[in-house]
């Protein structure tokens, strides 16, 4: 896979307005938080997601602190009045190591608790591991410098995000700030089947303290891995049930958790427009998506269709759209014929160009989680019908759900597209 689109990304600008909803506010900065996690891990998906972000001006730090207890790396998303802080999850030895770090220590102690020591009901300890990771991505400074900003700012507002030891982390570290005197009013912490990181005590402790929310997906099993081993588990729940009928990717995936929040913003009322500087205007006549027989979920048709809808108009004005959002075809189908259609639409109403864009998926052999590949055509035709460019774009659904792999098909392309009316 080359890219992960995120031109979902581009919901990052919290541009609520008054009459929206909490409903709507809600899932949006959660949608934008998974979008965060999905992009600290260090795979070519994530390191698209992060340039996405950079074009819509935020500004993005990277941190990255190693030694002997953690190689702990994080970013810092900035803009405006918000930072978000994302720690990655597990994808090295060295984190797996952390992970299995399950010895206990005190809050703010240094020593692991002997195994065999007996410790009152009321006493906070952590996990050694988790605790360890935090204190190295909060070292060289950066804990005094957020704690600086949020005190400087009163309407700054900082959310603490990651997906699995990333959520985990983002948990202590929000104790840590709370400790140090940040208000539960500045500071937010939405994670992704993150572990319990604690006892009953620090459960206790702050629970009222801190505003948590745990975002879980229905039949993940990383969430209660350590509860047997005596810790707990605190903070508002969210429970995910998977809708993507289609995939068989194991729960606990990332890209699953951020196919939820997608689906739970557009279901709230939220689409993926936005206005951009510099947008593309030429008279261009905007076929119905073809789409191969059988490749596309029923659930998924409406989301796909309006999402890529919504990333043309995005970029190019003076559109107009066939009546019909989509058209089944044959795989084998002649297309001469479908595309004749759509030039006398074209002249109907006055457009200059037709844009044709072909959508099919086809299962991967020896796949166990029900692999496909999703390809995506885009042909530009003139006014008599003559093809002026054409270009496809693939990504597999290996590591993303359908609907992610179809929009990091569209990503792929726009470069492509923008180039050819820029040079007309």
């Amino acid at each position: 896979m080359k890219k992960f689109l995120i031109a979902l990304m581009v919901l990052l600008t919290f541009t609520t307005c008054a009459e929206a909803s909490n409903e709507l506010e809600e899932t949006e900065i959660r949608m934008v938080c998974a979008i965060c996690s999905m992009g600290a891990y260090s795979d070519k998906n994530s390191q698209l997601m992060r340039s996405i972000v950079t074009e819509r001006g935020w500004q993005i730090e990277t941190l990255s602190q190693k030694n002997n207890r953690a190689n702990a790396k994080a970013y810092l998303v900035s803009k405006g009045d918000v930072k978000i802080l994302t720690i990655a999850g597990t994808e090295s030895l060295k984190d797996v190591e952390v992970d299995f770090r399950v010895g206990r220590v005190r809050l703010n102690e240094d020593e692991s608790i002997d195994p065999k020591e007996k410790i009152a009901s009321d006493e906070i300890f952590l996990h050694r591991g988790f605790r360890d990771y935090t204190d190295v991505v909060l070292g060289d400074g950066l804990a005094e410098r957020l704690i600086n900003s949020l005190n400087q700012n009163p309407y700054e507002t900082l959310y603490l995000t990651g997906h699995s030891l990333g959520g985990a982390v983002a948990t202590i570290a929000a104790i840590r700030l709370t400790d140090a005197g940040i208000p539960k009013s500045q500071m937010k912490v939405i994670t992704f089947a993150a572990p319990a990181v604690g006892s009953q005590a620090l459960a206790n402790a702050y629970e009222d303290r801190i505003d948590l929310t745990r975002v879980l997906m229905k039949g993940d099993v990383i969430k209660k891995s350590l509860q047997k081993l005596g810790y707990v588990q605190f903070g508002k729940v969210l429970e995910y049930e998977r809708t993507n009928a289609s995939s068989k990717h194991f729960e606990h995936l990332m890209s699953v958790y951020l196919d939820c929040a997608i689906r739970d913003y557009l279901n709230a009322g939220g689409n993926f427009r936005y206005e951009v500087q510099n947008k593309i205007y030429a008279p261009i006549y905007v076929a119905p998506i073809l789409v191969v027989k059988d490749s596309l979920p029923l659930s998924d048709e409406e989301i796909i269709f309006n999402t890529l809808n919504d990333g043309l108009m995005n970029h190019f004005g003076d559109l107009t759209f066939a009546a019909e959002k989509s058209l089944e075809i044959k795989e084998d189908n002649n297309f001469d014929d479908n595309f004749s259609e759509f030039v006398t639409a074209a002249k109907e109403n006055n457009c200059k160009y037709v844009l044709i864009r072909i959508l099919k998926s086809k299962k991967i052999r020896d796949t166990l989680t029900g692999g496909r590949r999703v390809t995506l055509e885009e042909i530009i035709l003139d006014e008599n019908g003559l093809t002026l460019s054409m270009h496809t774009s693939g990504a597999s659904t290996k590591k993303l759900t359908i609907f992610e792999a179809v929009l990091t098909a569209q990503e792929n392309l726009n470069d492509a597209l923008k180039n050819f009316f820029r040079g007309e």
